[in-house]
């Protein structure tokens, strides 16, 4: 009963970073919402004090680089990133503070162009900036994060920093990844013992196929399923293929192998198939799902492709 009540919590939190996300919350360059636009009003008045960008880095470079839910893939992937990176640099070359520190930090010379890794690698850290929250505390900022120096283990961090960049620790603990509402579409078709089912029409205590520590197809149960509603120009992957598998799932969900869906491109390999094509298309259906089988791996087979679960453990 404990485990399923954790269960629960933990799916709650899912839907509510789902509406958080689909809201805007938080993205870069909302203007009435996120860490960015909360506190840059607020400068530090002791001398010789950091900007907020500076004092995000102080942070990064502490504890590693935040791991949160990137506004471009969880849970509406609107454009491609590189496209992105482009189209958004002028609104990141706007706020002067805050493209001078990532400048630095990524130790780019100030220039009249850029290269589009150079934007790409600015932008980057742009959204990262922008998604860690640093909330006046006093004469320091408080901060409440999960950082990763791999994006495989994590701590999640409550500390605070003041304006010349001195942290100071509340708590450390490890954490696993941040619940990023990334969910497969209506129809999918998971394996069971019993025959392909409907991802919609699963629920706790149904066997489903998942994969041991070795690899192996073994027997399972679901833990958890769920389900979230999708924004109106919610977009997914559409996977193809070349031994005819087919799936679409949303550009964040991750591959059997760790790989996000959004990452894969024609001509890629998956699951030991060449992958014709990786398209993202418009999703009409409305509800988006995922499941958590028992076992060590959290991995299950949808439309015969091996995926990970985005409900956590």
């Amino acid at each position: 009963m404990g485990y399923r009540l954790a269960c629960l919590a933990a799916l709650l939190l899912v839907a509510a970073a789902c509406g958080d996300l689909a809201s805007g919350v938080g993205a870069p360059g909302t203007p009435t919402a996120g860490p960015l636009a909360s506190a840059t009003s607020i400068t530090p008045a002791a001398s010789g004090a950091l900007t907020l960008a500076q004092l995000k880095y102080r942070v990064v470079d502490r504890f590693g680089r935040l791991w949160y839910c990137d506004p471009d893939f969880y849970p509406v992937a609107r454009a491609d990133e590189d496209s992105l990176a482009e189209s958004r640099f002028a609104e990141i070359q706007s706020d002067a503070a805050t493209f001078g520190a990532i400048l630095a930090h990524l130790g780019y010379a100030p220039s009249s162009t850029y290269t589009h890794a150079q934007k790409l690698a600015i932008y980057t850290d742009w959204k990262m900036l922008g998604a860690l929250r640093l909330d006046p505390a006093g004469a320091a900022y408080h901060f409440t994060a999960r950082f990763t120096p791999d994006e495989k283990t994590g701590s999640l961090v409550d500390g605070t920093v003041d304006g010349r960049g001195q942290i100071s620790v509340i708590s450390q603990t490890p954490s696993g990844p941040p619940p990023c509402p990334i969910c497969l579409a209506r129809g999918t078709r998971i394996a069971t013992p019993n025959g392909p089912i409907a991802v919609e029409d699963l629920r706790e205590g149904m066997a489903v196929w998942t994969a041991d520590a070795s690899g192996a197809r073994v027997a399972a149960v679901v833990l958890l399923s769920g389900s979230m509603t999708a924004p109106a120009d919610h977009v997914v992957v559409h996977l193809v293929l070349a031994d005819g598998r087919e799936l679409f799932a949303s550009p964040g969900h991750p591959l059997g192998d760790g790989r996000r869906l959004g990452s894969v491109t024609s001509g890629d390999v998956v699951d030991g198939a060449v992958v014709v094509r990786a398209d993202r298309v418009p999703y009409g259906s409305g509800t988006t799902f995922d499941l958590l089988p028992s076992g060590p791996t959290g991995r299950y087979w949808a439309e015969g492709i091996p995926l990970a679960s985005t409900l956590g453990r």
